[in-house]
């Protein structure tokens, strides 16, 4: 559980990864229920990487990542169309990995760490 604020927390799923030399932080907020989806149980899937302009951020579609149903507790999973439609959404997950990846050092430090 990631504890947000002081009125909030999240369940979320973590895999930190290499491909092809490059590492990549993919994140599963567990979210509960998502607008306009008719699902109570809702998973939203983040994708970090770095490249030459520096960290990238990125909404993406839950079959994209490397969780099965039973790493994200068989939620819905959110498409990044949903995410996106929904007002100020993208910026709240922005906020809440930035926070993550500030409380938890070896998530923080992970992407940085492929240069050392």
């Amino acid at each position: 559980m990631f504890k947000y604020s002081d009125e909030g927390e999240t369940a979320f799923c973590l895999a930190m990864l290499e491909h092809q030399n490059e590492r990549h932080i993919w994140l599963s907020f567990m979210t509960g229920e998502w607008p306009n989806t008719n699902q109570e149980d809702c998973a939203v899937t983040c994708h970090i990487y770095t490249n030459e302009k520096g960290r990238v951020f990125t909404i993406q579609n839950g079959e994209d990542s490397p969780f099965s149903n039973d790493d994200i507790f068989d939620c819905y999973q959110v498409t990044r169309e949903q995410v996106l439609a929904v007002n100020g959404a993208k910026e709240w997950f922005i906020d809440t990995y930035l926070s993550l990846f500030k409380t938890d050092d070896e998530i923080g430090n992970y992407l940085g760490a492929e240069n050392a």
